[in-house]
């Protein structure tokens, strides 16, 4: 996946495609985070976005707006897997090109930015571990000490290899193997996603995760049936997930989020 600000690309494109301002919901977020964990490149997912808005403006009688991406989901897993077919048995790097608007700030995020987003993630979980008594969750503490130190290890390597490719002329050279450099940070920074909500869960109410897990099941009620299981499966955790984070004010690891 080698695009960036990939939520809020889909959440204005949508709203702008829907021609009245809405607030998109923390389910259609858990949507976009599916998307994105599928591997939806971001100019296929504005594509079916378009195709679904296509079809409904086209309708000679509207009853209502569409007021939920869920409605674009369908559309936008048919574009997925046209984009699969017309690159099967292509090597890696040779997919089709996004276009121009959808490349634009392709390039992604800059090492200063990625380091203050990587501070701001560090800053919250030392707070956390500040602000959550021992006894609330001893396991999750060290648990959040063992993520802590690997995001900091993270840091220091990626401030290291800037300073030295800025020392030593390697700008060029750095800036090329940028986007590979990217990605295998983004696969990391997933890994210890993961294992941070585990962690986070450690210092849940009992019954926080059923309540959650409840809202999730109300909200997708009408979509259920229209849904693969996995796919439901995915956009619940997502959900749940998304909860998790807000609950304990700590930033999602990921760069798609920058």
């Amino acid at each position: 996946m080698n695009y960036y600000n990939y939520f809020t690309e889909i959440e204005e494109h949508f709203v702008r495609r829907r021609g009245k301002h809405l607030l998109v919901s923390p389910m259609d977020w858990s949507l976009i985070a599916t998307w994105r964990d599928s591997g939806v490149p971001l100019h296929v997912a504005l594509r079916g976005i378009d195709r679904a808005m296509d079809g409904f403006y086209s309708r000679g009688k509207r009853i209502g707006n569409v007021n939920s991406l869920f409605y674009c989901h369908a559309t936008v897993m048919e574009e997925y897997a046209r984009h699969l077919d017309a690159h099967t048995g292509e090597a890696p790097g040779t997919a089709e090109p996004a276009p121009a608007e959808a490349r634009a700030g392709d390039d992604g995020p800059g090492r200063a930015e990625i380091l203050a987003f990587l501070d701001a993630r560090i800053s919250e979980i030392k707070t956390l571990s500040v602000k959550q008594p021992v006894q609330d969750g001893a396991a999750g503490h060290a648990g959040l000490e063992r993520i802590l130190a690997r995001l900091q290890e993270i840091r220091c390597d990626l401030q290291s290899r800037s300073a030295a490719g800025g020392a030593g002329g390697e700008e060029g050279k750095e800036e090329h193997g940028k986007r590979r450099d990217d990605e295998a940070l983004e696969r990391d920074l997933g890994i210890l996603d993961e294992a941070l909500v585990g962690e986070l869960r450690a210092f849940l109410e009992p019954d926080q995760l059923r309540v959650w897990d409840d809202e999730a099941r109300k909200e997708l009620k009408i979509y259920r049936k229209r849904l693969p299981k996995e796919t439901y499966q995915k956009i619940t955790d997502n959900f749940i997930r998304r909860k998790i984070h807000r609950r304990f004010e700590i930033g999602e690891l990921s760069l798609f989020h920058l």
